[in-house]
């Protein structure tokens, strides 16, 4: 096991994304468990909605540093967050960023504030 479950889920990066997925209403599982080549990576969650067709990963320092290549290799979605900037949130730039990331879940399910791309990466 790589990445520790308990310190994952109470690390800043996961508390940060748990309080964004409350406030705008979107899917977030926290903490996030891969596995990869018979080891379990946790990360700080998984936003199943954005980044990609299979989500994104969030990852913050409590995570494995190799998460990146992991989630990679699997296909997912992974964004160096700057813990500066992501370990507290701020409704506005959680925005910008999901809008950034884009939506790939069901169009019909996109949230009312979403001004992204549906299907891929790129912001209003």
């Amino acid at each position: 096991m790589s990445g520790d479950r308990e310190a994952v889920a109470k690390g800043r990066m996961a508390r940060a994304w748990r309080a964004a997925a409350r406030d705008l209403q979107v899917r977030f599982e926290s903490p996030y468990a891969m596995e990869y080549k018979g080891t379990v990576y946790w990360c700080s969650g998984w936003l199943p909605d954005f980044g990609g067709p299979l989500g994104a990963i969030i990852a913050g320092l409590e995570t494995a540093e190799e998460i990146f290549d992991v989630a990679d290799a699997l296909g997912y979605f992974a964004s160096g967050l700057n813990p500066l900037y992501y370990e507290c949130y701020d409704r506005e730039s959680f925005i910008e960023t999901l809008n950034d990331w884009g939506w790939f879940g069901d169009p019909a399910n996109a949230p009312t504030w979403f001004v992204g791309f549906i299907g891929r990466h790129g912001g209003p």
